[in-house]
C-alpha cells in the first residue's frame, strides 16, 4: 500500500493528460496523507525526479565538531528559485524545518546534533514533490583525545642540546610541543626534540583531535650540558645477526672515550637510510634501542652516530 501511495504522489504533472478524474484522485490522496508535514521522516526519491544542479548547497559544514549546536546556512541556485517552492531540512531522518524559499535562495537553520555521526539532508520542494536534495554528514565528538608522553620523565635530567619528547595519541590528532607543531604518524606516535638553556625546562604537549577537543600534559625537566665527546669510539652490537622481515631487533650501543665510558651522550640510530630514533647513553656509556627489521630481504647496515663519531653493525634479512 505504501508503495502505491508513493507512486501516486510522485506522478509528474504530465499525468493531468490522462484525465481530470485521475488528477483529483492523486490530489485527494496527497491531501489525506501529509507526508511532508511536521517532524516526520522524509524519503528522498532516487532516479529521474531531481533536476540536475538544483540541489541546495550548504556553506562549508565541518566533518567533525565538538559543538552540539550546528548553524546550517547555504543557498539554492538562482535558476531553481521559483515562487511557491519551499526548503526542507532533515536531520537523522526527521524533518526539523520546512520554510518557504527565500527569494534570494539563502537558507539557514539551527540543528541540535547527537553524539556520533549525523546525517543532514536539505531538499528543495515544489508543492509536494522533491525537486532536488543534497546530503551531508557531520560527526559530533566531545571526547578529548587520549595522549601519553613516554619521554622524558617528569623531573628527569636531560641533555640541554637534545631534549627528546616522544609519545602516542589518537590517530588523526595533531600534536604541538611548546607551541610548535609535531609530525604524528598514521598510527598516532610522535617524536621531536628541542634545545634549551641549562636549568629547569617546562614542556607542554597538546593533542588536538579533528573536532577541536584538546588534551594537555605539562612536565618539567632539568637540562644540563653534556660532557664533550671528542675522540669517542662507538660500538654497535645486535642481539640477532639474521632475522625475518619485520622482526624486532635489539641494538646495544657503547660509547667510550679516552678516559672510559661516556655517559649522557646523545646517539642517533638508522637502518640503511631510514632514521629509527634517538637515545642517550646511561652511566655506563651504554644505550639500547629496538627496531623492526626492514620489510625486504638483503643485508642492512645499522648505523649509530654519537659525538661526532659513528659505529655500525650488519644485519641480514631473510624470509627463511
Amino acid at each position: 500500500m505504501a508503495l502505491a501511495i508513493a507512486a501516486l504522489i510522485t506522478v509528474p504533472r504530465a499525468a493531468a493528460a490522462v484525465g481530470a478524474g485521475f488528477e483529483q484522485v492523486v490530489t485527494s490522496i496527497q491531501s489525506a496523507i501529509p507526508l511532508l508535514q511536521g517532524r516526520g521522516s522524509i524519503e528522498i526519491p532516487a532516479g529521474g525526479s531531481s533536476i540536475v544542479g538544483a540541489a541546495p548547497i550548504a556553506d562549508s559544514l565541518p566533518a567533525y565538531t565538538r559543538d552540539p549546536q550546528l548553524q546550517l546556512t547555504g543557498k539554492v541556485p538562482s535558476f531553481a528559485v521559483q515562487a511557491g517552492r519551499s526548503l526542507q531540512v532533515v536531520l537523522n531522518g526527521a524533518v526539523v524545518a520546512t520554510t518557504p524559499l527565500d527569494p534570494s535562495g539563502a537558507f539557514n537553520a539551527t540543528l541540535a546534533l547527537k553524539d556520533g555521526a549525523n546525517s543532514i539532508s536539505v531538499a528543495l520542494i515544489a508543492d509536494r514533490d522533491v525537486v532536488a536534495a543534497s546530503s551531508y554528514t557531520v560527526v559530533l565528538d566531545r571526547t578529548p583525545p587520549k595522549m601519553t608522553v613516554d619521554r622524558p620523565a617528569p623531573g628527569a635530567t636531560v641533555d640541554a642540546q637534545n631534549i627528546v619528547v616522544a609519545g602516542t595519541t589518537e590517530p588523526g590528532s595533531t600534536i604541538t610541543l611548546n607551541g610548535r607543531i609535531v609530525v604524528v604518524t598514521p598510527e598516532g606516535s610522535f617524536t621531536d626534540s628541542l634545545s634549551a638553556s641549562q636549568g629547569s625546562v617546562p614542556i607542554t604537549v597538546v593533542a588536538r583531535d579533528r573536532a577541536g577537543n584538546e588534551t594537555t600534559e605539562k612536565l618539567t625537566v632539568i637540562a644540563q650540558q653534556v660532557t664533550q665527546t671528542t675522540g669517542v669510539t662507538v660500538t654497535v652490537t645486535l642481539d640477532k645477526s639474521t632475522v625475518k622481515p619485520g622482526q624486532i631487533v635489539l641494538a646495544t650501543i657503547y660509547v667510550v672515550g679516552v678516559t672510559g665510558p661516556r655517559p649522557g651522550v646523545p646517539i642517533t640510530l638508522s637502518v640503511g637510510i631510514v632514521p629509527i630514533g634517538t637515545a642517550v647513553t646511561d652511566g655506563t656509556g651504554a644505550a639500547r634501542m629496538t627496531f623492526a627489521a626492514p620489510p625486504t630481504e638483503g643485508d642492512a647496515s645499522v648505523v649509530v652516530l654519537a659525538g661526532g663519531s659513528s659505529g655500525r653493525a650488519s644485519l641480514t634479512v631473510a624470509a627463511r
